[in-house]
């Protein structure tokens, strides 16, 4: 109201022209997909597994309780969505044989079913997608821990039991200690989603058979599941080696961390050329070389 937005004729204010007509216009739904094409990270690709190969014969088994998440892609704060792509939706898109098992009830994993091992032997690759959803971190409820539970034992058995080291897919807002997944060589790559948004089945689903290079960065730092042990009412940063304290964020603690704040990587590795700095205009040139087959993708610089 102090920016006068109410004031006079409305259909004359910066605003005053938008209708229903805005509402899933498809500039919004292509926004949608940007942000969530560009908001995923991959935090592992061992030996290269993804991008997998655009094959009509591809057999994919699409596992875990947020494998055909809906509402759970949005997080905590949204409005109602035109329509949901849910990550085995869009998947479906790419591997028409394509065989879905939960694996749990929910995000808490209280009765893990034996059959999913079955379906994970079967296929040719396993898309393993788990994480938390908003019955474990919301609003007036934060959670004690940072692991994932029974959760874990699904992952450990999947991947026993697959034909190819399995895709993790973690749908999260907060972080989780990953620390036993990054370690299993069965385990071939991490995607962290976040809540992608009504598109990120679609997102999801482009990034694991290379029609998008990921490019995002963890906004926050992964600490082992040990670290809840420090008192959240300390906020020193920096360690006391006095006392034991490991301190807080990738900047200055000392502790074992599963991933740090800026991780992330791309499918594609670029050579870097040298920086040149003239003087204080700061001015930086890079040189980059794209040895891969996919798109290249934004470098960021930070001076």
């Amino acid at each position: 109201m102090r920016l006068g937005l109410f004031d006079g004729n409305p259909t004359k204010l910066a605003f005053g022209n938008i209708g229903p007509d805005q509402v899933c216009s498809k500039q919004h739904q292509a926004l949608a997909l940007e942000a969530a094409e560009d908001g995923m990270v991959l935090l592992k690709n061992s030996d290269k597994l993804l991008p997998l190969p655009k094959s009509k014969g591809i057999s994919l088994a699409v596992i875990g309780p947020n494998a055909n998440a809906s509402e759970t892609l949005l997080g905590n704060y949204h409005g109602p969505p035109c329509k949901f792509i849910t990550p085995l939706q869009g998947l479906l898109g790419y591997a028409k044989e394509t065989v879905y098992h939960p694996g749990c009830d929910t995000v808490k994993c209280r009765n893990p079913t034996i059959d999913k091992v079955e379906v994970a032997k079967q296929a040719d690759y396993v898309v393993l997608i788990v994480g938390l959803d908003q019955g474990e971190e919301r609003e007036a409820h934060d959670r004690d821990h940072l692991n994932l539970g029974k959760q874990q034992e699904l992952i450990n058995s999947v991947a026993k039991v697959a034909k190819k080291p399995v895709i993790l897919v973690i749908l999260s807002g907060g972080p989780l200690d990953i620390s036993a997944a990054k370690e299993n060589q069965k385990i071939g790559s991490i995607l962290w989603a976040g809540y992608p948004g009504e598109a990120g089945g679609i997102a999801l689903a482009e990034i694991i058979f290379g029609d998008h290079n990921p490019g995002g960065r963890l906004p926050v730092t992964w600490y082992t599941k040990d670290y809840i042990k420090i008192p959240m009412t300390d906020m020193r940063m920096r360690p006391d080696t006095k006392s034991g304290y490991p301190g807080r964020t990738y900047r200055f603690t000392q502790a074992k961390k599963s991933k740090n704040s800026d991780s992330g990587r791309y499918q594609l590795v670029s050579d870097l050329g040298e920086e040149f700095c003239q003087k204080n205009l700061f001015k930086v040139s890079v040189g980059a070389k794209n040895d891969g087959e996919m798109v290249e993708y934004p470098i960021d610089i930070i001076v």
